[in-house]
């Protein structure tokens, strides 16, 4: 009954409609009940908003790839501000997200096409103005990308008193005084201005039910533009050639734009979105006659099998037939694989993928992605696209892996990577994604899968391991897997040359849990801390702890150490093999680091390993804070301050990083993650914070001045 309602309800509304709204242009009666809704009343003269939609799509129907859709694909149709989207035809047409509007904003920020729920094809970040002219110049959906989802900088009560240019934000007090620009409502974490939060809040003339009747509020803000992904700002930009001051704030699916030089009416709007995305995905990728466009694997990358290659095909491929090879610089074909691709229509663009198996080359070489199509004339070949690529050889690739095998033992066992004993090292094809070894319970796919088996012997007992030939690695015991013993590790690296202290990064365990922190040393000697575990972001266990030298060590540096992570009944959890530098080692050098005394800073020696980087190096060190039971102390934010911040945001990990460090012309600038707000305020602490960065780069001779960021950012961070 209540379908049979929904479509007596649609064909009043088709019979209601003028003609400039027709049937034809509506692939969908859904698609037409969504438009009427707000943009009827527009094209009527009785909306007193602008567009929302447009006038009406301007495609047909595209039947776009999509893998959770009914025979991989869902019906869309793209209109100037959007597109509309089924993605279940036998789905509830009741239901208000029956119909969805796309992502498009995000995914043309971000470089990448959505083809299923969580599935992507890269595709360069969009390159068209997000506003003003389209030969306007600046800002891109390309240029927002090192803006998209940082750290929000304004709250309520703020203003948008900031012009974005291509050298970042500048400061503009010239909008400050604009109510327009008050920032009156939070979502996401991002502040939105008053001009934008009246227009996605308004009251006004809705369509439905075939008449006009007044709709508080006239749209679901969230269904029509998502939730904001960055900050407002301001750009000049021509606007029918007249440069013009504009507000400017991406949305996930919708741009909206502030004109103070426009008709009230108008002053707010929605940027083109639809006609940007369609655009983008359909026709700049083959500008300049371009038949195909191969995005995975990027340009130069180094390739082993199986070979992930995706794409997009222009629409001009016979029967949506075409090949895909690899082929070394040499000529020789390493494999052939025909494909189809997933145009929405005949003549109409789409996108490609497929996986490429092959037996690696001896030796490293050159070589390249083609993708070819036969004339259905006279059989006649073409690459209409060619990707230079490096193909991993195979004797390279085993030696990785008989290496790897030794490095994950030793950290097992004890027994160092030399004195283990090579039974057999041998290529092989798996019967599928399990590498021969395949979990209980476990799903796999049925793919040959080049790779390795490495057998090793330690204490007269042997140990099989199985890989790919990319990075996969596991020791097969008893039938089943195990993964390296140095997952959960995301420090020390693999291979790590360090200096004591090690400090140490795992995911592994309960929070609240006690471990065990152990370096062993190859001499025979044995450094040992307790540890408790924090708690993640995600609600794992989380270990961030330092292994410091006891005061009366005998030298312990030239050797190998492998750090290991027990729980109380002394079972390993983590282990990983590494090399330590002593402290007059030729590799180290020394540095110095601030830390409080008090309320003063004081510097303590330390060695740490020589790298072209040591100012990072040296400030990376300093985020783990100072030695235990010195007397020192830290202002820069603990990770138990940071997991604990009442402010901390839905991103937050949970320490503080260094993410670059930039000197230029005698000015360091130290851009911290955000993290390092957990500082909480207060002029001491902010004051203690910028000394202890300050005075440990000023050691430096390049430096003489140091600037401080957060997330890119230099104005308004480390503020009391």
């Amino acid at each position: 009954m209540i379908i049979r309602h929904l479509l007596r309800s649609l064909l009043l509304l088709a019979l209601l409609l003028p003609a400039l709204a027709s049937a034809q242009d509506f692939s969908q009666p859904a698609f037409r009940a969504v438009w009427a809704r707000t943009d009827y009343p527009v094209q009527q003269g009785r909306g007193n908003h602008s567009w929302i939609w447009g006038p009406g799509p301007f495609t047909a129907q595209i039947n776009e790839w999509y893998l959770e859709g009914p025979g991989q694909s869902r019906p869309v149709q793209y209109f100037d501000k959007g597109r509309m989207e089924i993605n279940d035809p036998n789905g509830d047409p009741n239901n208000p997200w029956f119909v969805t509007s796309g992502l498009l904003t995000r995914d043309m920020i971000d470089g990448r096409v959505q083809v299923g729920n969580g599935e992507f094809i890269p595709l360069a970040p969009a390159s068209i103005p997000v506003a003003g002219d389209p030969d306007a110049g600046f800002p891109t959906y390309a240029d927002l990308r090192p803006y998209a989802r940082a750290q929000p900088r304004l709250r309520p009560g703020d203003v948008v008193a900031e012009r974005l240019t291509p050298q970042g934000r500048v400061p503009d007090p010239a909008f400050a005084g604009l109510p327009a620009t008050r920032i009156v409502e939070v979502r996401n974490g991002y502040g939105i201005p008053r001009a934008f939060w009246d227009f996605l809040s308004q009251s006004g003339v809705s369509y439905r039910n075939g008449r006009f009747v007044q709709a508080p509020p006239l749209f679901d803000w969230l269904y029509i533009a998502g939730y904001p992904i960055a900050d407002a700002f301001w750009v000049r930009v021509p606007i029918a050639g007249v440069p013009r001051d504009v507000m400017v704030q991406p949305f996930e699916r919708r741009v909206l734009t502030y004109n103070p030089a426009n008709p009230p009416r108008f002053q707010v709007e929605m940027g083109n979105v639809g006609r940007h995305y369609y655009r983008w995905r359909y026709e700049l990728p083959f500008a300049g006659g371009r038949q195909a466009l191969i995005t995975v694997p990027p340009r130069d990358s180094t390739v082993s099998s199986p070979l992930a290659v995706q794409g997009f095909e222009r629409g001009i491929v016979y029967e949506n037939e075409m090949t895909v090879r690899l082929r070394t610089a040499s000529g020789q074909v390493l494999t052939t694989v025909s494909t189809g691709v997933y145009r929405p229509d005949l003549a109409i663009p789409g996108p490609f993928a497929t996986s490429l198996v092959f037996v690696a080359p001896e030796l490293t070489t050159p070589g390249n992605v083609e993708v070819t199509t036969s004339s259905p004339v006279d059989g006649a070949e073409s690459v209409i696209a060619s990707q230079p690529v490096t193909i991993a050889g195979l004797a390279g690739d085993l030696a990785r892996a008989e290496a790897r095998a030794r490095a994950d033992l030793a950290a097992r066992t004890g027994v160092w990577p030399e004195r283990l004993v090579l039974r057999s090292a041998e290529a092989v094809e798996w019967p599928d994604s399990a590498l021969g070894c395949p979990a209980p319970g476990q799903g796999y796919l049925q793919m040959i899968t080049p790779g390795f088996r490495v057998v090793l012997e330690a204490a007269g007992r042997p140990y099989a391991y199985h890989s790919d030939r990319g990075d996969q690695l596991l020791l097969c015991e008893d039938g089943r897997p195990l993964a390296p013993i140095g997952a959960p590790l995301s420090l020390p690296a693999p291979g790590a040359v360090d200096t004591l202290p090690v400090h140490a990064e795992a995911h592994l365990g309960q929070p609240g849990a006690t471990v065990s922190l152990e370096l062993a040393f190859e001499s025979g000697g044995l450094l040992r801390t307790p540890v408790t575990l924090l708690a993640a972001p995600d609600g794992s266990g989380l270990l961030l702890a330092s292994i410091w030298p006891l005061p009366d060590m005998p030298r312990f540096g030239g050797q190998r150490a492998i750090l290991q992570v027990r729980d109380q009944q002394g079972q390993l959890l983590a282990a990983r093999l590494i090399s330590l530098l002593g402290s007059d080692d030729p590799l180290a050098r020394p540095v110095e680091l601030y830390w409080l005394a008090g309320e003063q800073p004081q510097a303590e020696q330390r060695s740490i390993p020589r790298t072209p980087q040591i100012g990072a190096a040296t400030l990376e060190q300093l985020l783990w804070g100072p030695p235990p039971g010195s007397g020192l102390s830290t202002a820069i934010p603990t990770p138990a301050e940071v997991l604990s911040y009442p402010g901390r945001g839905p991103d937050w990990g949970a320490r503080v990083r260094l993410r670059s460090l930039v000197i230029r012309d005698g000015v360091a600038t130290a851009d911290f993650s955000r993290e390092l707000r957990a500082y909480g305020g207060g002029s001491a602490r902010v004051g203690a914070i910028r000394q202890q960065i300050t005075r440990t780069l000023l050691q430096f001779p390049s430096v003489r001045e140091v600037r401080i960021a957060i997330e890119g950012q230099t104005e308004g961070v480390l503020e009391p």
